[in-house]
């Protein structure tokens, strides 16, 4: 930024301002002393331009023309400001994202969830014959527990509900409890973003895909909806990193213990104080979000 030159009067300096903001050079005054105002202009391809009006109007202050620009410009600021303002309501700062999340609340698809997960984990705990029976029609697959190129049996039969309904059920209070917090916050706001339709395919396709891997890889012997939560996150991760218009972002911290908690599953650590973990189903869902969020049929709920 440079000066160009200076005038005197402050009503003839904001003419000659508005002039030059109309013409699409942008400019300050500063008052020097008395009633001088010295002229800054901030792009230095604009100089000679400036100067050479600056001299036009130093010749001829009068002149009709450059009293003319004063509305327009006062126009184009607003306009401007305007412009300014809705940019900075769609592009959400890291430092709001927490509150963002807590704005959700809980949508209707969220509660159901949570209360199918919570009832089917209460019947389960009455008995050893009724966690048995649940685990019978609820498992991804009742043929052999180790993993290899077990195929789908009962899915081929026509009980496709299986390749989801692994993520409703869970061992131990502390599994359901710290799942069910996590997707609470999750889900909740997204459901609000999204509407509770598009939550639901994405929870559908994040549940496929992380029970397919988790069952190839171990056998049917899992469950929870923790690879759903992973796959959320990983949306969210994503959306907040290339899609701004989208309003929501992830604190550092919370991708780092994501990463963390799934770096730790991987070795054995965490078995004695939460049981098996199933990471093949945590990072598949995690990956399975990520790509979700590259797709463009998840428009924001107006």
């Amino acid at each position: 930024m440079r000066v160009i030159g200076y005038l005197k009067g402050e009503t003839g300096a904001r003419i000659f301002s508005d002039y030059l903001y109309v013409k699409g050079v942008e400019c300050q005054l500063e008052r020097e002393s008395g009633d001088q105002f010295a002229v800054w202009v901030h792009s230095e391809e604009m100089l000679e331009p400036a100067r050479r009006m600056l001299e036009e109007f130093g010749a001829n202050p009068g002149d009709p023309k450059f009293a003319a620009e004063g509305s327009k410009a006062a126009a184009m600021r607003q306009a401007a400001a305007a412009n300014d303002e809705a940019y900075q309501k769609r592009v959400r700062g890291r430092s709001e994202t927490i509150n963002v999340l807590n704005r959700g609340g809980f949508g209707k698809l969220t509660i159901a969830t949570i209360v199918v997960c919570v009832g089917i984990f209460l019947l389960m705990e009455v008995n050893d014959r009724l966690w048995g029976l649940c685990f019978y029609w609820l498992s991804i697959s009742n043929f052999k527990a180790s993993g290899g190129g077990i195929g789908l049996p009962e899915v081929l039969q026509g009980q496709v509900w299986r390749v989801i309904t692994p993520i409703l059920m869970h061992g131990s209070f502390i599994h359901i409890f710290f799942n069910l917090w996590w997707f609470k916050d999750l889900g909740g706001i997204l459901e609000w973003r999204l509407g509770w339709k598009s939550l639901l395919a994405l929870i559908g396709i994040i549940a496929i895909g992380s029970n397919l891997a988790q069952y190839y890889t171990t056998g049917p012997a899992f469950l929870g909806i923790s690879g759903v939560v992973f796959g959320l996150l990983g949306f969210i991760w994503m959306k907040g990193k290339y899609d701004p218009d989208f309003g929501l972002q992830l604190p550092q911290v919370v991708v780092f213990m994501m990463l963390l908690w799934l770096v730790l599953g991987y070795t054995g650590v965490l078995d004695r104080s939460v049981g098996k973990i199933a990471n093949t189903a945590h990072s598949a869902g995690l990956v399975m979000g990520m790509l979700c969020a590259f797709l463009p049929i998840w428009g924001a709920k107006k």
